[in-house]
């Protein structure tokens, strides 16, 4: 079984979500469907109530943040409750190519960290460029990261250790196959218990192609050559870690 921790079947067009239903009959996939705002996070509980190998992180993107109002907490509080195939809120965080101001990201950041800690949820984190600004704010809440991921790794050694010396789980995504030196050192030295694969698709090309949840074979066989260890011994590893960040079976 495969396990795909960051995808966006809410995303899927109608050929591509007919595609994936054929695909995934077999049952040897398990997907973390992820969201980006209220509308998104809605479908997302949609589409993991439909499918019993589909999971959802409900989140809000730093690219959402317009819609943010006072009401918009009390959404999420509702999509939550007594929902067990929530599994994570996520992904959220902070992006410096967005238009919004650092303040008004930490400020719904820390608004969807309180959520999280409320119902006892892990949390999937964005964090786009090398900077440490999300460490500040992650340190505000939580004494180590072992509830913690970060998603769709893409910086440099120094922030990698930051993140295992406090615990966190790193996942990395399509994005090897872009093969940035940076990155593949990344996944060479994360130990095996913190490592968790993903696609990022739709929204993650391949090779300039539009990527689908089940391009996440070729993540876990890229990651199996690039750590020198069998295919079988790395998927293991990462359910094992699936089942302790998410709880999923």
């Amino acid at each position: 079984m495969l396990i795909d921790t960051h995808c966006h079947i809410n995303s899927l067009d109608e050929g591509e979500r007919k595609l994936f239903d054929e695909a995934t009959s077999s049952g040897q996939y398990r997907f973390i469907d992820v969201s980006i705002d209220i509308p998104s996070s809605r479908k997302s509980r949609e589409v993991a109530q439909k499918y019993a190998y589909v999971y959802c992180a409900i989140g809000f993107h730093p690219f959402s943040i317009e819609s943010f109002t006072s009401d918009t907490i009390a959404a999420y509080r509702q999509i939550l409750a007594n929902n067990e195939k929530i599994v994570a809120v996520g992904e959220i965080g902070l992006d410096f190519t967005a238009k919004f101001s650092t303040h008004d990201q930490v400020r719904v950041l820390k608004e969807f960290i309180l959520l999280a800690q409320e119902f006892s949820k892990p949390v999937v984190i964005h964090n786009r460029f090398n900077v440490p600004m999300i460490f500040n704010v992650l340190d505000e809440y939580y004494d180590d990261y072992q509830r913690i991921v970060f998603h769709c790794f893409s910086q440099d050694g120094i922030f990698l250790k930051r993140i295992l010396n406090k615990g966190g789980y790193v996942s990395f995504s399509l994005n090897v196959f872009r093969k940035k030196r940076e990155i593949i050192q990344a996944l060479k030295e994360v130990p095996l218990d913190k490592l968790l694969l993903e696609t990022d698709s739709p929204y993650m090309q391949l090779r300039n192609q539009r990527s689908s949840p089940l391009d996440i074979d070729k993540v876990h066989n890229f990651a199996a050559e690039v750590k020198d260890i069998a295919f079988e011994t790395l998927s293991e590893k990462v359910k094992t870690n699936v089942r302790t960040v998410f709880g999923i079976q």
